[in-house]
């Protein structure tokens, strides 16, 4: 399953190969001076609130999830921009680093489409939590409400669905392990930061994450932009899915 998980074209990788067509990969001389700055993430992982650190660092934007095709394609469509390289030029310029949030399946995409070739090497730093099941749970709530994060209004009120649960635990683990092995296989520089660590130590962790990227890190951390959005319900899901795999 790793395998088959790195070597198929994601759903992203799809549309920018019909968007940009033969101007989708590169297979050219080095670009940029300083590495590529991906922060690799599943769902519900705590990335957002990484990335809001490190974008507090001198001469650093991005850290979004600027590699989904649907924000390719808009700022492609704005910007009158015609190739996949050009995109990722066009969004790098800004500052003297930029980085990325990618999905293992966009870290292959990158490796496979020549898009790291652009850079002297690329940096992954992994984000995970040690408490998957409560990572699963709020996956299932934010994708049934489509509140993926508090700023945005609940469309529908949640379910308790074990089996959804087991899906999402399931899924996760797949591509944690995936991000590993990929990063070795593409030879790509592979830290790990857990969400726990962030939260309870933020200026300890969000440095040694700069460090590992060769940034200078922040002078001081800005007052995190979401509000942590697991509730009761949550600890509810949580307590349901122990006693359903518990009980006799």
């Amino acid at each position: 399953m790793i395998f088959k998980t790195i070597s198929q074209e994601c759903s992203h990788e799809k549309v920018l190969r019909k968007l940009f067509r033969a101007r989708c990969a590169y297979d050219g001389p080095v670009v940029f001076d300083a590495p590529l700055m991906l922060i690799g993430f599943t769902n519900r992982c705590g990335s957002n609130l990484l990335a809001g650190y490190l974008r507090a660092a001198r001469s650093v934007t991005g850290f979004q999830e600027q590699l989904n095709h649907d924000v390719v394609a808009k700022v492609a469509r704005e910007q009158g921009i015609d190739s996949f390289v050009d995109y990722i030029r066009h969004v790098s310029q800004r500052a003297a680093r930029h980085g990325f949030k990618a999905g293992v399946e966009q870290v292959a995409m990158l490796h496979r489409l020549g898009i790291a070739r652009m850079y002297p090497s690329v940096r992954v730093l992994h984000i995970t939590r040690r408490d998957t099941l409560a990572q699963a749970v709020s996956f299932s709530i934010a994708d049934q409400t489509k509140q993926w994060v508090s700023w945005q209004p609940r469309r529908s009120e949640p379910r308790y669905d074990r089996a959804d649960i087991d899906r999402r635990l399931d899924w996760i683990a797949l591509q944690n392990e995936a991000m590993r092995v990929a990063s070795r296989i593409y030879g790509f520089a592979y830290g790990q930061i857990t969400y726990e660590s962030l939260v309870r130590s933020p200026s300890e962790a969000v440095a040694r994450a700069a460090t590992f990227f060769g940034l200078e890190p922040p002078e001081a951390l800005p007052k995190p932009g979401l509000t942590r959005q697991a509730d009761a319900v949550n600890a509810d899901f949580i307590d349901r899915y122990l006693k359903d795999v518990w009980q006799p």
